[in-house]
């Protein structure tokens, strides 16, 4: 391997991008000062990973070697150096031929690295050149002052060289990583150590917390799915009693309007029954005072008249006679009173059997009301049982055609029959439960996939395919849970569009274990409440999804519509739908029919009632009837008699020849008269009397008819407040529930009917809500966060005391590691401490022709740590201390031992920086000899400003310079017309940092002239044209940048001040070097 190319752009004075091709041997670079020969060196080093800023000679930060502009260039803001080796025998272990290694930065500091223009670490870099000699560090390459260091450095110092020559860096390296994570590995030991017993304190009552939170949360969980189905059970079933109620509390109402209305009309017949009674009353008194008024004139007369009798006893010849007569003419008057009083009697009964036969009449009017009334009621009767009957007809039908799947084709009602085909769980149709508003919408959305059957797993479809295949029963489709995903849409947007309801699978209720199927095929599909909402919706959400409307028209993605009459037919949703329709609507029948019963005893206790005083009504007409008959008969005999006494009156009057006196006459007379008014006056009062009773009767009758009617009245009213007080309570129980949904489970009502499905007796279930809780309650304080801080902390303290047991291992592998390291690194640093020493001796022997030299190890016990001296003695010298060589000496010598070192290790490339600069003429060609015999082994990049005087090289003059001096116009020195250097002692001068030769050239003859140094990220000639000071310039400077016109130039006569410079290269690699002494020369001509 070897160094194959060098392209740099905007590196340090590297404006422009510079390309080097050099070739497996020697090749020399030359220029003069500050023409850029060092900072190829430092392009090399920088892209080997060079760190520091101060090791490229400069002293701010990493952005110091990005040029900087000069007069007639512009700062850049990137600086890249990119170098390329030859890997044709694969020094470099990586699978490429040819490798580039780039490095780039930019103005803001950022660094980059690249392996054949692949991004990588710095990391990345220094681990491929690991061990190669090619590290920045590496004794490869020799900069300025770098021989000096060798030799002046302490022996520990020393060693690094020692080092990397025995390919014991990476070693040593690893070791120091290894220690690294060694010291690393005990701290995280301790700090494991310390957490673990830390955590130690909190896993055990964290868990007992877990314990009971998860404890917790599986009662919660199960008391959520009892009350939560509870809940909505309660909901519905009040809110049905609910409806009824408002239902009855309306009919209540209405009765009761009517009720009020007939106690009103009942009320004031009473009033007015009550009014006559009174009239009645007044009459009865004022009759019975007439009675006996009359009672006593009768009485008067009575006297009077039995008076006139006893006095007419005695005064009368014939007496018997007369006797007779006026006993016949009282019997006359007391006929004719009998007459009238029969007459008013029979009148009487008359008017009463009036009275009962229109009483039979209403009555019978009654009767056939009830009758015809109690009829319909038996017809709609016998209507509802037939409904009755043929509603549970119905009801055994749909559940017998649900349990035998009879509306299902053949071959998935073959599967779901057959009992030994495993893992058949139900149809998508038979597992979800849809309110009827929904039903059209779902059925239509679910069509035949309504008959998809349900498997456990693909095995168990795999199974009925077979099975079906095996006997020809024809097609169906599987839904194995294990694989099929649900799908869902996000909702929250589409909530605000118009006429938008819900997602299609939130309209059903399943178990939680066929969610997974129902959101597959309900969970993208849209309801909407009619077609012109769905219309724009679809256009809103670009025909994305299903979209269904309540009555079934469909539309698809991508922009169909399906719709129009919905043909009715029979799948499992819409006979579940119809059964659970039919057995609301048997349970209403049959309280419909326990109405029209109820009505109906009712009505039969009202008939027999009518009935009852229709008999009576009737046994009295009868009764009546014989009584106004008796009279009748009676009346006749009375009548008969009354004509026989008068017939026998007037004979008695012919034999006396009407002797009565006109007093006896009138007083009989008078005495009839009033007995026959008083009769009259009794009659008038037993008609009072029987009024005052049929009227007391009717009141009687009204007021116990109110009365019922009031105990109905307060009945009903009672029944009324009883269903307004339970309609309340139901409806303040209702938004309890409701409440405690939203506050306890933050659910709807309409979600969780969704979720949720009672499947146990009520009271089941409130009894295993009430201990659940009792349970939840006896659990105390309960941490929720204890489950994930336990699984937190718990985690933490296994993979830490894992990473303790792990740390113990590392701790072991990594000082069982350090030791074999310690082991090679020995072994290594002897074996290549032993060559390089002998090659050293050898190589000092050969460059100083005699003398001796060699290495001694400070601590030879300590081959890990030891210090390396070196021993030299020049031919003829017996020195103790290599501080005792002379300059010329100490470079040779460091020279020795570097080219020992790299006999004993081979390297890719070695790049010298003007190693030779303090040799004399007579070591500079004993220095070129030498290189001469290392050119067929070592690939070498010398820079030197010498010239190299051998048989073997060419050196080539391609410029000469000239030192200069530029003064300030107002400067003493520009009376003179050349310089000498003893004419600068004293001055104050400005001097760039980055000058090389002529830098060591001004230390040497000026020493007593003072220097202020500048910055190199600036160009000289910007420095000192802003400066008063005395400064060194020469004619190339002059040639690139120009002359200042507010400076003076002298000419400095000095021999030193002269130099040219030289390309030196083997005369057979003369015409490979032409492009590059052809770039030169374009460098300098820039």
């Amino acid at each position: 391997m070897y160094l194959k190319k060098i392209i740099a752009s905007g590196f340090k004075s590297f404006a422009d991008k510079i390309t080097l091709d050099l070739t497996n041997g020697i090749t020399g670079v030359v220029g003069p000062n500050g023409s850029g020969k060092s900072n190829i060196v430092d392009a090399v080093r920088w892209v080997l990973g060079e760190q520091s800023v101060k090791s490229l000679r400069g002293d701010g930060n990493m952005t110091d070697v990005i040029f900087s502009g000069s007069k007639s260039r512009k700062p850049l803001n990137v600086a890249s150096v990119t170098l390329i080796f030859d890997n044709q025998d694969k020094y470099l272990p990586i699978d490429y031929e040819e490798v580039a290694i780039k490095r780039r930065v930019y103005r803001d500091g950022t660094n980059e690295y690249f392996i054949n223009n692949e991004k990588c670490r710095l990391k990345d870099v220094t681990d491929l050149l690991l061990d190669t000699g090619i590290a920045k560090e590496s004794f490869n390459i020799i900069s300025q002052g770098k021989v000096d260091e060798i030799i002046s450095s302490k022996p520990s110092e020393r060693r690094v060289i020692f080092e990397e020559a025995a390919r014991v860096l990476k070693y040593k390296k690893r070791k120091e990583e290894a220690l690294r994570k060694l010291d690393k590995t005990h701290d995280n030991m301790n700090r494991v150590n310390d957490i673990i017993k830390e955590l130690e304190t909190q896993v055990e009552p964290l868990k007992e917390q877990k314990e009971k939170a998860l404890i917790y949360g599986q009662k919660s969980k199960e008391l959520e799915e009892v009350e939560v189905s509870l809940i909505t059970s309660e909901i519905t079933n009040i809110n049905y009693e609910y409806q009824l109620s408002k239902a009855k509390i309306e009919e209540l109402s209405a009765e009761l309007l009517k009720s009020e209305t007939n106690h009103n009309s009942s009320e004031a017949k009473i009033e007015t029954f009550k009014n006559t009674l009174s009239v009645l009353e007044d009459e009865i008194t004022n009759a019975q005072n007439k009675l006996l008024e009359k009672t006593k004139e009768v009485e008067k007369l009575n006297g009077q008249k039995n008076i006139l009798l006893e006095r007419k006893k005695y005064s009368v010849e014939n007496s018997k006679l007369q006797e007779s007569l006026v006993a016949s003419q009282e019997k006359q008057l007391k006929i004719k009173l009998e007459i009238n009083k029969l007459k008013i009697e029979a009148d009487t009964e008359r008017e009463q059997l009036k009275q009962l036969e229109n009483e039979i009449t209403k009555y019978e009017s009654e009767i056939q009301t009830v009758s015809e009334e109690r009829n319909n009621l038996e017809k709609k009767l016998r209507n509802q049982l037939i409904q009755k009957n043929e509603l549970e007809n119905k009801i055994d039908h749909l559940k017998e055609s649900i349990e035998n799947n009879s509306f299902l084709p053949v071959a998935v009602k073959s599967v779901l029959n057959h009992p030994k085909l495993r893992g058949i769980r139900s149809t998508i149709g038979q597992v979800i439960e849809v309110e009827e508003k929904y039903t059209t919408a779902i059925t239509t959305v679910l069509g035949f996939a309504a008959n998809n059957i349900i498997v456990d797993n693909e095995e168990n479809a795999k199974e009925a395919i077979q099975y079906l295949k095996q006997n020809n029963l024809g097609r169906a489709t599987f839904f194995p849970l294990n694989i099929i995903q649900s799908k869902k849409i996000d909702s929250s947007r589409l909530k605000t569009m118009e006429g938008f309801i819900d997602i299609a699978s939130n309209l059903v209720q399943c178990d939680s274990l066929y969610k997974n199927i129902i959101e597959n095929q309900l969970g993208n599909v849209l309801v909407v409440d009619n077609i012109d909402h769905a219309n724009q919706i679809n256009k809103l959400i670009h025909q994305s999804y299903r979209i269904v409307t309540l009555d079934g028209s469909l539309f698809h993605v991508g922009g169909s519509i399906t719709g129009g009459t919905i043909q009715k037919s029979k799948n499992i949703v819409t006979e579940k739908y119809e059964l659970e329709n039919s057995l609301k609507k048997f349970d209403q029948k049959i309280n419909e029919i326990k109405d029209i019963e109820n009505k109906m005893n009712e009505i039969d206790y009202n008939r027999k009632s009518i009935e009852d005083k229709l008999y009576i009504s009737n046994r009295n007409k009868i009764n009546k009837q014989e009584l106004i008959r008796q009279k009748e008969q009676y009346l006749k005999e009375q009548e008969k008699e009354l004509e026989e006494l008068e017939n026998q009156i007037t004979g008695t009057n012919g034999i006396l020849n009407n002797n009565l006196i006109e007093e006896e006459t009138a007083i009989l007379n008078q005495y009839y008269q009033a007995l026959k008014e008083k009769d009259e006056l009794d009659q008038n009062l037993i008609r009072l009397k029987n009024k005052k009773m049929n009227i007391n009767d009717d009141l009687e009758e009204y007021e116990l008819n109110l009365k019922k009617e009031n105990s109905l009245y307060n009945q009903k009213n009672k029944d009324l407040n009883n269903l307004e007080i339970e309609v309340n309570r139901m409806d303040v129980k209702l938004d309890t529930l409701l409440n405690k949904l939203n506050e306890t489970y933050s659910m709807t009502y309409e979600k969780a009917v969704t979720t949720y499905k009672l499947e146990m007796d009520i009271e089941v279930a409130r009894n295993q809500v009430s201990n659940l809780k009792r349970e939840i309650k006896e659990l105390g304080n309960v941490n929720l966060d204890s489950i994930e801080e336990y699984e937190k902390v718990s985690t933490r303290f296994e993979f830490l005391s894992s990473q303790r047991e792990d740390l113990s291992k590392a701790e072991d592998t990594l000082l069982e590691i350090i030791q074999e390291m310690d082991e090679v690194m020995i072994q290594e640093f002897s074996k290549s401490f032993e060559d390089i020493n002998q090659k050293f001796k050898e190589t000092f022997q050969e460059l100083f022709k005699g003398g001796h030299a060699e290495l001694k190890l400070t601590d030879p016990d300590n081959l890990l740590e030891t210090g390396i001296e070196i021993v030299a003695s020049p031919p003829g010298k017996s020195l103790k201390s290599i501080s005792l060589l002379s300059g010329g000496e100490k470079t040779f010598t460091a020279i020795s031992l570097l080219f020992a070192i790299l006999k004993c290790r081979e390297m890719p490339f070695c790049i010298l920086d003007e190693v030779e600069a303090a040799l004399d003429e007579a070591n500079v060609d004993g220095f070129g000899e030498y290189i001469t015999k290392l050119k067929e082994k070592e690939y070498q990049l010398i820079i030197t400003p010498e010239q190299v005087d051998d048989s073997q090289y060419v050196c080539i003059p391609y410029v000469e310079e000239d030192l200069l001096l530029s003064l300030p116009l107002n400067h003493p020195l520009t009376k003179k017309k050349t310089i000498k250097f003893h004419d600068l002692d004293g001055q104050t001068m400005l001097l760039y940092s980055n000058i090389g030769f002529w830098h060591d050239l001004h230390m040497q003859k000026t020493p007593k002239t003072k220097y202020l140094l500048q910055e190199e990220r600036f160009t000289f000639n910007e420095i000192v044209k802003a400066s008063t000071l005395p400064s060194y310039t020469s004619n190339l400077s002059i040639k690139r940048e120009g002359k200042m016109s507010d400076r003076i130039i002298l000419p400095i006569d000095e021999e030193e001040a002269h130099v040219t410079y030289y390309v030196v290269m083997l005369k057979e690699n003369k015409k490979k070097y032409k492009e590059l002494i052809d770039k030169i020369d374009q460098y300098y001509d820039y």
